[in-house]
């Protein structure tokens, strides 16, 4: 019995080991690089804030202000002093979530009692779970939500099938011919596929033809990585077609794989294989 507990703690200790490893040398620095925080002044009324958490942007207009993704953290923080700062603190804000992940909606509770909005899949009962009573939203948008902000054009869309979460959302300035992709699109950059969120790869690649039909994109803010043009979400779409391609043809997977090596990652959490290994699971019907 001794060696037996004997053999059960070493084996315990290896495992923790292990862990802890992993976390330093994987998730530590994927989570310190995803703190760091690049405040770009796009326009005068518009500023879009890179990393603390998912990619956020503030438009500011002359009755209110919109904010879209809430960050965590310190970056919460930073961004709703942001907020205050360009507005003085005397304009109604509304907050847009593009998902329902705290790193795009851990400032949430910052705008307790402003206008939230968030896609209308979602049961609100698990949003509170998931994100605190002071983070829910007041407005589920199910289709389509077009709002005045100045001289600028807010389209908001719920995507009415699963790509990243259960409902994704869209923004898009008219005027700017700008999108928030929030984590539909990321720039390089490996995805989460989540089951507890309905994850859906064949989603995601729905939602890039979407977008690219629908919309005349000069612009493309991710849900983390660098703002750049169209070519985000082509990229993206090449990725996800080459991670389904790896899934029915192994002896291609190595190489599709190791296209994309310089994308951050945490090893099979959110990496190319767990993609791979997503389309293996949930062959085409």
């Amino acid at each position: 019995m001794k060696k037996f507990f004997l053999r059960l703690v070493i084996l315990v200790s290896v495992v923790v080991l292990i862990a802890v490893t992993l976390f330093f040398i994987y998730v530590y620095p994927f989570m310190k690089e995803m703190q760091k925080i690049t405040t770009i002044q796009y326009d005068p009324r518009m500023t879009v804030m890179l990393g603390g958490g998912g990619n956020s942007g503030i438009l500011v207009s002359d009755s209110a202000v919109l904010v879209i993704d809430t960050k965590m953290s310190g970056g919460a923080d930073s961004l709703y002093h942001l907020v205050k700062a360009l507005t003085g603190g005397k304009k109604p804000v509304i907050v847009v979530n593009t998902h329902i992940h705290t790193d795009h909606t851990g400032g949430n509770k910052l705008f307790h009692g402003q206008t939230i909005i968030a896609g209308g899949s979602y049961d609100p009962a698990f949003w509170t779970a998931e994100c605190g009573k002071e983070g829910t939203p007041t407005v589920w948008v199910k289709d389509s939500l077009t709002i005045r902000m100045g001289e600028e054009t807010v389209t908001i869309i719920n995507l009415t099938w699963n790509a990243h979460t259960q409902s994704d959302v869209f923004v898009y300035l008219h005027n700017r011919k700008m999108l928030f992709g929030g984590d539909v699109i990321l720039n390089h950059a490996a995805p989460a596929m989540f089951a507890r969120y309905n994850a859906d790869g064949y989603g995601y690649l729905k939602a890039f033809d979407y977008l690219i039909q629908r919309f005349d994109i000069a612009k493309v803010v991710p849900g983390h990585g660098d703002m750049g043009g169209p070519e985000v979400i082509s990229a993206y779409r090449d990725y996800f077609t080459d991670m389904k391609l790896a899934a029915l043809d192994h002896s291609k997977e190595n190489e599709l794989v190791a296209k994309y090596a310089d994308y951050r990652h945490i090893p099979r959490l959110m990496s190319s294989e767990a993609v791979v290994d997503w389309f293996e699971k949930h062959p085409k019907k």
